[in-house]
Formats: structure tokens, C-alpha cells, sequence
């Protein structure tokens, strides 16, 4: 009987490799991921309106989060290369519970520069897109963009989720008692599965043999440091880098104020949120088919696709959003929905395609470094050109710009790339 039984568990474990694992960890990582970035909009007002503070002084501190998580990425991913997964992740688990409860009792809003910006944002960043990347891509060598984008559906759902979640508990139970009950559940969502569950990703080589995926070894290769020079040598990954922060800017400088913008065009705070949530519901549907056709179709047509919808999408809510119609409502939540995440998601895929896995995780780090740097700029940004003009047109319009901008450098990326991917070799 045991011996039947360890058969059946054996032939299980052929058939679905670990795989299947570490999708269902990332998913839940990026789950919250989403939940905390996207519930980001509907946080602004609360303390705008708690601490009576400027648009610009309330956007800084999730410009401040952006400058967090730009500034430790590089080391995040150097230490997801040496330690593992199983190590780091359950400890950010940790760090975002205790900054959002420490974030709670902030009795001033520079406090939550010290336990929002600083403390939940270093647990965000280790448990980010660009992480799920580098531990996910390596066990799909064959189909990394159709299972990133599967596995990144996780952040339109936390997105789906957290974003109504967060505006219904601020409502009945104010913003403090919201951050300590967001923080248990992020918390429990990614600590303990990780402890128990991650494994350390294999190298692409070992994945070929079909069934049993072999974990990359512990000791570190001595040439690694000298392959890691020589790729972050080459253009195409400072296109890459430089695509992300455009983009990154872009969304930023609108993703903050959407709430804020909807009720300033007339629209209630709960369609506010609903909105946002509805765009990540379509999400969810949006990344995995972004990230299956750019396996076919390729990196670049699928990410000059979806930020050209992502650009439409804003340009027809500045322009119809009057408050009182919900078409320009309706079709910004198909538009957005369908494109949103492909300015992370496609330049992770072609990270992916062009960098080793033994790197994989310090050059997602420095890409990382990009969108940080965007995301610390664009609320910022957007907070003051709002304060100057009273309205969001600048902000909106300098948006499509900087995302036309990273269209361009995407194509670069392309163009500079090796004819033959290092991390095939």
C-alpha cells in the first residue's frame, strides 16, 4: 500500500513539476504586491483628507516608496541570487506587517516616510514583479511569457480585491485600523506558504530534462562575477532599464491621482475605487494574454500595443470624464484593464530572454532601480502640476508622453539586443 502510494506520488510529482509550485507562490506574492500598490489611490485620499496636507505633500510619500524600492532593488536581487527565495521572502512577509502597523499609529505624516515609505516598501520591493521574474522565468524556459503573465494576473487581483477592500474598511473604520488589518493579511498571504513551500529556481540548462527540474547549486560559479559584467555591459539591458523608468513615470504620475481625479471630475469615491478594481478584474485576463503573445508575436508588438491602449485609455477619460457619463468609464476599464501591467511584464519576459538565470535576479534589480526612480518622480510630479493648474491636463498629458517615450526605447532594447540570448548559452 505505502509503496502504491509512493508511486502515485512520484509519477504526481513527474507529471506537474515544482513548478507548478512556484507559480502558486508567485501568483500569491504578487497578489499582494498588487493589493499594496493598487490600493495606493484610494490611500491618498484618506490622508490627504486625515492629515490636511497638499496633493504634492501627500503624493511624497509614495514617491518616497518609489525612491525605496528603486534604491534596494539592486541589493534585493543580489540577495535573491545568494540566499534564495526560501529565505528573503517570508522575512518581507514580515517587514510589510510591521510597517503597516507601525504605519497606524502615525500621529504625523512625516512618520509614515519612516514606516510606509521606508519599512512596507522594502518588503514590497523583495516580493515585486521583478523577484517573481527571476525565481518564476527559470522553471519555464520554453514559455516564460505565457506563465509570467499568467502568474502576474495575481497583481490585477490584488488590484480587483484590495482597492474596493481598502476604500470600504477606510469608510466604516477610518485608514488606521485599515493598515493594521491589510497588514495581518499580507502578512499571511506570503510568509508562511514561501517558508514551507519555496524551493531555489533551477538553471535553464537543468530544466530541459522534462520532468524533474534540478535546483541551481548553492556555491556560486567564479566566473559569475565576470558574467555579470559583461552583461550589464551591453546596451540592450540599459534600454531595458531606461524603458521601465519611462514608462514607470508615466503610469505614476496618474495611477496616484485616479481617485482623486474621478471625484474631482465628478464621479464618487466608491466608483472611484470600483473603477480601479474593475481594471484589475480585466487584468486578469489582460497579463496572461499580453505575456502569451509575446511569445509568438514578440516582446516589442505586444508592449507598443498595450502602451498605446494604455494612452488611449487616459486620453479618453481626460476628455469625456464629466462626472456624469460611465461610457468613458466603461471603455477606460477595457483599455486599461487589457494593457495594464505590460510595461513591467514584457520587459521582464525580455530581461529573461537575453540575461542567464544565475544574473537574472541583480539585473532585475537594476530594472527594478529604473521603475523606482519613475515611481518616486511621477506622483510627485503629478501632485504638483495639480497644485499649480488646479486640474490634472499637464500631468495626464506629460503621461502619454513619457509612455510614448518608453515605446521608443523598448524598440531600442530590441534592436541592441545579441542575435543570440545569453541566457540560452
Amino acid at each position: 500500500m505505502l509503496q502504491a502510494l509512493s508511486k502515485l506520488t512520484t509519477s504526481f510529482t513527474r507529471k506537474r513539476h515544482y513548478g507548478w509550485v512556484i507559480f502558486a507562490l508567485t501568483g500569491a506574492n504578487l497578489t499582494v504586491e498588487g493589493g499594496m500598490k493598487n490600493s495606493v489611490p484610494v490611500i491618498f485620499v484618506a490622508l490627504r483628507d486625515g492629515f490636511g496636507r497638499s496633493a504634492a505633500a501627500t503624493s511624497a510619500v509614495f514617491s518616497a516608496s518609489g525612491i525605496t524600492g528603486g534604491l534596494v532593488a539592486p541589493l534585493v536581487g543580489w540577495l535573491l541570487d545568494r540566499l534564495g527565495p526560501k529565505r528573503l521572502f517570508p522575512v518581507a512577509g514580515l517587514v510589510i506587517l510591521a510597517g503597516y502597523l507601525l504605519g497606524s499609529y502615525a500621529s504625523d505624516m512625516w512618520q509614515l516616510f519612516i514606516f510606509y515609505s521606508l519599512v512596507a516598501a522594502l518588503g514590497e520591493t523583495t516580493i515585486s514583479s521583478f523577484t517573481a521574474t527571476a525565481t518564476l522565468a527559470p522553471w519555464f524556459p520554453r514559455t516564460r511569457g505565457r506563465v509570467l503573465g499568467l502568474a502576474d494576473a495575481g497583481n490585477p487581483l490584488g488590484q480587483g480585491i484590495f482597492a474596493p477592500l481598502a476604500q470600504i474598511l477606510i469608510s466604516f473604520m477610518g485608514w488606521r485600523l485599515t493598515f493594521r488589518i491589510l497588514g495581518l493579511v499580507f502578512f499571511l498571504m506570503v510568509s508562511p506558504a514561501n517558508f514551507l513551500l519555496q524551493r531555489r529556481p533551477p538553471a535553464y540548462e537543468a530544466i530541459q530534462a522534462p520532468l524533474e527540474p534540478v535546483a541551481a547549486p548553492e556555491s556560486k560559479d567564479p566566473g559569475q562575477s565576470v558574467e555579470l559584467s559583461r552583461t550589464m555591459r551591453r546596451p540592450a539591458v540599459w534600454f531595458l532599464v531606461l524603458a521601465r523608468m519611462s514608462a514607470s513615470v508615466g503610469i505614476s504620475l496618474t495611477t496616484v491621482h485616479l481617485v482623486a481625479f474621478f471625484i474631482a471630475a465628478g464621479y464618487s469615491g466608491l466608483q472611484a475605487a470600483a473603477t480601479i478594481g474593475a481594471v484589475g478584474v480585466v487584468g486578469m485576463v489582460g497579463r496572461p494574454i499580453s505575456g502569451t503573445l509575446s511569445d509568438y508575436l514578440g516582446r516589442e508588438l505586444v508592449y507598443t500595443a498595450g502602451l498605446g491602449m494604455h494612452i488611449s485609455a487616459l486620453v479618453l477619460v481626460l476628455l469625456f470624464g464629466d462626472g456624469a457619463s460611465m461610457w468613458p468609464i466603461i471603455v477606460f476599464v477595457g483599455l486599461s484593464g487589457l494593457s495594464d501591467g505590460v510595461a513591467g511584464l514584457v520587459v521582464a519576459a525580455k530581461a529573461a530572454d537575453i540575461v542567464p538565470s544565475s544574473n537574472l535576479g541583480s539585473v532585475m534589480g537594476v530594472i527594478q532601480l529604473g521603475r523606482g526612480v519613475g515611481f518616486a518622480a511621477g506622483p510627485v510630479i503629478g501632485g504638483l502640476l495639480y497644485d499649480l493648474q488646479g486640474d490634472y491636463l499637464w500631468a495626464f498629458s506629460l503621461a502619454v508622453a513619457m509612455s510614448m517615450g518608453a515605446i521608443l526605447l523598448m524598440w531600442a532594447a530590441r534592436f541592441a539586443s545579441p542575435r543570440q540570448s545569453l541566457a540560452s548559452t
